[in-house]
């Protein structure tokens, strides 16, 4: 007589549990990349006149140009 082991998993039950996953390491990525990239500072300008005065990403840029531009602003805050 043969016993079926218990444990054992089809090949179809294989690749559903293999792309359940994969689905999931593919969204646990997107949310990591997604929350980890409006903490981080850019380096890259992305207003197209490259004004920085009118940014929206202003507040997290690290581009050595709006980095002045912040501290030109709190020097003049500073001064009134």
């Amino acid at each position: 007589m043969k016993q079926e082991n218990e444990h054992t998993m089809t090949r179809r039950e294989f690749i559903g549990w293999s792309a359940r996953f994969l689905l999931l390491g593919g969204l646990l990525a997107l949310i990591f990349r997604h929350g980890s990239s409006r903490r981080k500072t850019q380096d890259v300008c992305t207003d197209p006149k490259g004004y920085c005065r009118t940014c929206a990403a202003l507040d997290y840029c690290g581009h050595p140009t709006a980095r002045s531009f912040k501290a030109a602003q709190a020097e003049e805050g500073s001064r009134s």
